[in-house]
C-alpha cells in the first residue's frame, strides 16, 4: 500500500447553478465556494488529487478505500499534510 498521507485540501468550487431565468441586469453574485476537505491521499496526477474518506485492511495486501473524492488541481489553493501512516505532522 505504501505510505499514505492524511491531508487537508483548501480548494474552490463553482457555486450551485441558478435554475431560473435572470435579467442580465440582475445576475447572481460572481463568487466561488471556498472548500476544505480532509482525507487520505490515495492517488494523484498532474491534473487530479484523489482523497479517500475511509481506509480498511491497511495492514494487509488487500487494503481498501471508500468515500473517494476527486479534486481538480487547478482548484487547489493549499495542501496541508496532517500526518502519514506511521509519520508525523508536516505542512506545504
Amino acid at each position: 500500500m505504501g505510505r499514505l498521507k492524511l491531508v487537508r485540501v483548501d480548494w474552490v468550487d463553482s457555486a450551485q447553478p441558478y435554475g431560473c431565468w435572470n435579467h442580465l441586469g440582475d445576475l447572481p453574485p460572481l463568487e466561488v465556494v471556498e472548500c476544505k476537505t480532509v482525507g487520505w491521499l490515495v492517488a494523484e496526477s498532474d491534473e487530479v488529487l484523489m482523497l479517500a474518506q475511509n481506509l480498511g485492511d491497511v495492514n494487509t495486501e488487500s487494503a481498501q478505500a471508500s468515500g473517494l473524492m476527486r479534486i481538480p488541481r487547478v482548484c487547489v489553493k493549499r495542501i496541508a499534510v496532517l500526518c502519514q501512516l506511521g509519520g508525523g505532522v508536516n505542512e506545504r
